[in-house]
Formats: structure tokens, C-alpha cells, sequence
């Protein structure tokens, strides 16, 4: 039994590290195991985490004990509504603009790969909590977004088959393309 568990948390962290060294072919490997919504469970585990992370951080400065677990809840929550919103709106562009052949359920279980790069994400904020090291946090957390960027690009080409170009557009054109307008409507 324990065995089992621990040879369960070794493949789960040697997934992770495959994501990201090797996202095409990681991603490829698990489109074709039928195993796309396992990234579902990479999503929760290291949204709970980055939100501990961070809860813990602000629980520091207010004193409340219960922050952490909060703010793991609530990452949890928003994080999970905020990627199916992002995976149906890649879904529907690369289905219906870029005529892609792939299935909502697929991409939605992929984009959640992308959380892999939530361990960048962690490590900024321990080297910020312990050593106070904000440029090296802050190029980690770009190196974070870049890397996210990277992951749900290639999940959507693994996904639609649409290539690079196309799925970058479909993970990042249509919601570029709101942001500039609000701005442009905004006058900023």
C-alpha cells in the first residue's frame, strides 16, 4: 500500500518534470494514454499549493492562521473557473476559426498541465518569504507566464493539430484582442 502511494507521488512529480523539459512530446503521450484529464489533478494539487504559499505569506503580516487554507480554497476555485473559461474560449477559436478537430473535454484536461509551471511560481515566493530576493522572484514569475504561454500553446496544437501559430492565437489572440479594446475604450 505504501508502495503504491509513494511509486503513485514518483510519477507524478517525474510527469511534472517531463511537462516542463519536454512539453510536445509529454503532452503527445498523454493525448494518445487517453489520460488529458489527469491534468486536472496536476491543476488542483499546485494551485492548493501556490495558494498556501501565498496565504501564508499575507498570514505573516495580518496574524490569521486560517489564511492558508483560504486562500488554497479560493486558488482552487477561481483557478479552476478561470481555466475552463480559457479552455472554452482556445477551444472554440481553434474549433470554429482555425477549423481544429479537437474535443473540449481534451484541451480543458491539458490547459491544466500548465500549472506545472506553478513550481516557478513557489519557489519566488519562498525566495521572497526567505531571502527577500524580489528581482530573482519577479524573473521567475516571468519565467512562470512564459513558460504557461509555451505549455497551452503546444497542449492546443497536441490537441487540434492546427499548428504553433494558429494555437498560439487560439490560446492568447481573442483574449489580447478584449484586453486592448477595454483599453482603447477606457482611453488608456
Amino acid at each position: 500500500m505504501v508502495v503504491k502511494l509513494m511509486e503513485k507521488c514518483l510519477n507524478f512529480f517525474d510527469k511534472s518534470g517531463k511537462i516542463l523539459i519536454s512539453p510536445e512530446n509529454t503532452l503527445k503521450e498523454i493525448k494518445d494514454n487517453n489520460t488529458c484529464l489527469n491534468g486536472i489533478y496536476f491543476f488542483i494539487f499546485f494551485s492548493a499549493f501556490l495558494g498556501i504559499m501565498i496565504g501564508a505569506m499575507i498570514a505573516g503580516l495580518i496574524q490569521n492562521p486560517f489564511l492558508p487554507i483560504l486562500m488554497a480554497l479560493l486558488a482552487i476555485i477561481i483557478g479552476l473557473l478561470k481555466l475552463f473559461i480559457w479552455a472554452g474560449i482556445t477551444h472554440l477559436v481553434a474549433k470554429f476559426i482555425f477549423k481544429g478537430k479537437g474535443k473540449f473535454k481534451n484541451i480543458f484536461g491539458l490547459m491544466g498541465y500548465t500549472s506545472v509551471t506553478f513550481i516557478l511560481g513557489i519557489f519566488a515566493l519562498m525566495m521572497t518569504m526567505l531571502a527577500t530576493r524580489l528581482i530573482s522572484s519577479f524573473l521567475l514569475f516571468i519565467l512562470m507566464g512564459i513558460w504557461m504561454l509555451v505549455i497551452a500553446t503546444v497542449a492546443v496544437n497536441v490537441e487540434h493539430g492546427i499548428g504553433i501559430g494558429k494555437s498560439f492565437l487560439s490560446c492568447y489572440g481573442v483574449i489580447t484582442l478584449i484586453i486592448i479594446a477595454i483599453f482603447l475604450i477606457g482611453g488608456v
